[in-house]
């Protein structure tokens, strides 16, 4: 969490599970949020940075995370922070309950 004079400012939430394809321990950013008063001040970078050192001190294999289609401004920062599209060889399904 970003706290900014007491305020959240933002946060990023980290989910662990263990990929049977990769047979490695893999960390999924499912949340990574910047408060509209508080973008633009790089706490986006900040706070995936920190995701990131903290995925890799603890030995997971991959970080991954997923961000709509267009939300260019995400992509930005996922593309600047060195993330790469990989949603080529899969296709997602879900079931809405």
């Amino acid at each position: 969490m970003i706290q900014v004079d007491n305020k959240s400012a933002g946060f990023a939430t980290l989910y662990y599970t263990f990929s049977t394809t990769k047979v490695a321990k893999i960390a999924i950013l499912n949340d990574l949020y910047i408060d509209s008063d508080y973008r633009k001040q790089e706490f986006g970078e900040e706070l995936f940075k920190f995701c990131l050192s903290y995925t890799r001190e603890n030995n997971f294999s991959t970080m991954s995370w997923k961000t709509a289609v267009d939300n260019y401004v995400a992509q930005s920062l996922y593309d600047k922070m060195g993330g790469m599209n990989t949603n080529q060889k899969w296709i997602n399904y879900e079931i809405i309950l």
